[in-house]
């Protein structure tokens, strides 16, 4: 127990000791934040190593969240890569671990809202439209007064203790949820995510909506705390999750700004894992655990390609003609096609495999709305090849000679992140199975096991098996 407080102390810690250091010092700061991260990963990484199975999801989390901070540090561009940047990083990376790692539901709070206060300040990461910033105000509000109404019926601020005490408070029950629909980007509330990639920080503001808390949310309390209410009124968020899904992927098809294009695809990919959570079958639970992996670092990676293709090639970068990049920067180009594809898909990649069990998933439990899905996957490819053919494809453009490829340390963290969807792909059995036995707690929440012998994980494995040979 006291391993894990402090190795858990250690991964909050560390990453806000360096912000701190890297302003104070104002030189290097790549390689204080790459450092700090690094850390940040390790440790989270012997917290998972220890970890029982079915009770490690948000330990697996700040093993994701803190290695996609290691890849930002990386990936940066030079030109961003200036000390306060670093430090945002790291105090963004500090605040979702907190979240993450937290029993208690005034941390969750606090992190909740000081994760998003560099994004309320254009001097920081804030985009200059007031839509992010309302988002992110109201999604902090909502939680506020959730936990001010649990509080003032003397409810405990512990969440496991909350749960065992079961409240029925559907005050409460609206305000989560209210909670999730801002900061997820649910449709009503889903302008803000474009515009805050628009003209936010690009690399930033990828991390802030990879943090996924209101899926986090969903999972960690709202289930479990409400799974009766849930059963009967939470189908509503799963209609606007894929609703959401369906009108964003719309959306991504007449865009040429690559920045919106790719915030688009990742409101309407992560949408799904809201729909996922709530499909009460444990072949979508455990889907969507391992597509909220696979739309982090999809995302991740696309965001970081785009940035540095705007570096390279003019910060007006648009995708209203064929701009012929390939010609120059031919990595890249293979980068961000397979990044792409994953994301919706690819077969023999890891998102294949997520998205086979949360199409299942979805469909058995809502099988007129479970079709969206699928539809508004299949828009999203689309729209990743024309964004990718737009960027990519078409005559060489003359003035470039001098436009940089990948840099070595760019081609190293790219690299990883093909590696990870690839093997994930090729090697699914142990990644489904861990996940699988994290979604027993979620799938139980709402549907306990009715005289079933096998466990989470078999039945889980079993349906990908049957899947695949179909698909063979």
């Amino acid at each position: 127990m006291e391993r894990g407080v402090m190795l858990t102390a250690v991964a909050i810690g560390v990453p806000w000791a360096a912000a701190l250091g890297t302003v104070a010092a104002n030189r290097r700061p790549r390689a204080i934040g790459f450092t700090a991260a690094f850390i940040a990963v390790t440790a989270s990484a012997l917290l998972l190593r220890g970890a029982p199975a079915g009770d490690s999801l948000t330990i697996a989390l700040m093993v994701l969240y803190s290695c996609l901070t290691l890849g930002a540090t990386l990936m940066l561009p030079r030109r961003d890569c200036t000390s306060g940047m670093i430090a945002g990083i790291l105090f963004l990376l500090g605040s979702t671990l907190l979240a993450y790692s937290t029993d208690d539901l005034r941390v969750l709070l606090a992190a909740w809202i000081v994760s998003s206060a560099p994004f309320l300040r254009e001097e920081w990461f804030g985009a200059p439209t007031w839509r992010p910033k309302l988002g992110l105000l109201l999604s902090g509000a909502a939680l506020a007064l959730a936990v001010a109404v649990i509080a003032a019926s003397g409810g405990t601020m512990s969440i496991g203790g909350l749960i065992h005490s079961s409240p029925t408070s559907m005050t409460v029950f609206g305000l989560l949820v209210a909670a999730v629909v801002f900061r997820k980007g649910i449709c009503p509330a889903h302008a803000w995510v474009a515009d805050a990639a628009q003209g936010g920080a690009a690399i930033p503001t990828a991390l802030l909506l990879n943090g996924h808390f209101g899926a986090m949310l969903a999972a960690r309390l709202i289930l479990p705390l409400f799974p009766d209410t849930a059963r009967e009124l939470f189908p509503l968020l799963s209609y606007l999750a894929l609703g959401t899904a369906l009108y964003v992927a719309v959306r991504a098809l007449t865009e040429n700004s690559p920045r919106r294009l790719i915030a688009y695809l990742a409101l309407s990919q992560s949408a799904c894992i809201l729909a996922g959570l709530e499909s009460q079958t444990i072949e979508g639970v455990t889907g969507a655990l391992v597509h909220w992996f696979v739309v982090s670092a999809s995302t991740m990676g696309l965001f970081g390609i785009v940035r540095l293709l705007e570096v390279r090639f003019g910060e007006n970068l648009t995708g209203s003609t064929h701009l012929g990049l390939a010609e120059h920067a031919p990595r890249l180009a293979c980068f961000f096609i397979v990044f792409g594809l994953a994301l919706v898909g690819l077969p023999g990649t890891l998102g294949f495999c997520s998205l086979d069990l949360l199409v299942h998933g979805t469909m058995a439990s809502h099988p007129l709305t479970g079709l969206l899905l699928p539809i508004a996957t299949a828009m999203n490819a689309v729209s990743v090849f024309r964004l990718f053919a737009r960027l990519f494809l078409g005559r060489r453009k003359t003035g470039l000679i001098g436009m940089a490829d990948a840099l070595p340390r760019e081609r190293w963290i790219f690299t990883v992140g093909v590696a990870f969807f690839v093997l994930g792909g090729l090697f699914p059995s142990a990644i489904v199975a861990r996940r699988a036995a994290e979604a027993e707690m979620v799938e139980q929440a709402l549907q306990p096991p009715k005289g079933s012998s096998d466990t989470v994980a078999e039945r889980a494995l079993r349906y990908h098996h049957i899947a695949i040979a179909q698909v063979e």
